[in-house]
């Protein structure tokens, strides 16, 4: 009884850091959302992005507010529901390779003159590899399966 207790808990203690880093993202995901709506020149100056008129400026907040929302709401049941954690992951995990693949080819053109493109960009790597250790920590063990429904006893 004891065993499956220690068990349960450990089982707790790994989906806490899964649950952890979808609660980064989210918060990354609101705050550049809310950002974007509520001082979007800022936002655009800081990402060196322009708009020529006002209907620009608001298909940027839409695309930028609107994407970082729709992040959010996808992964944010990982928190809450322990059995859609590793879903969120998954997912987080397709977003971040998404930014980072997307960023790699787009310096295959030429190196950045601004630093905040490398800083954006060790995020994502440094997110990747959190998110892969996660993974693997709610994913738990691989072990033998190709015999694992056999009864080993004679």
């Amino acid at each position: 009884m004891e065993s499956a207790t220690l068990s349960a808990d450990l089982e707790d203690k790994l989906m806490f850091f899964g649950r952890f880093l979808i609660a980064i993202n989210c918060a990354t995901f609101i705050g550049l959302a809310l950002w974007a709506l509520a001082q979007p020149q800022t936002l655009f100056d800081a990402l060196q992005i322009s708009g020529a008129s006002r209907a620009a400026i608001i298909e940027l907040q839409v695309l930028i507010a609107g994407s970082f929302i729709a992040f959010c709401l996808l992964s944010a049941s990982g928190i809450v529901d322990q059995k859609k954690t590793k879903r969120s992951l998954i997912g987080l995990f397709m977003i971040n390779t998404s930014w980072f693949v997307t960023r790699c080819i787009a310096l295959i053109d030429g190196l950045a003159e601004e630093n905040s493109t490398y800083l954006y960009m060790g995020y994502e790597l440094a997110m990747l590899i959190l998110l892969v250790i996660a993974l693997r920590l709610v994913s738990g063990p691989r072990g033998r399966t190709l015999f694992h429904q056999e009864d080993t006893g004679f």
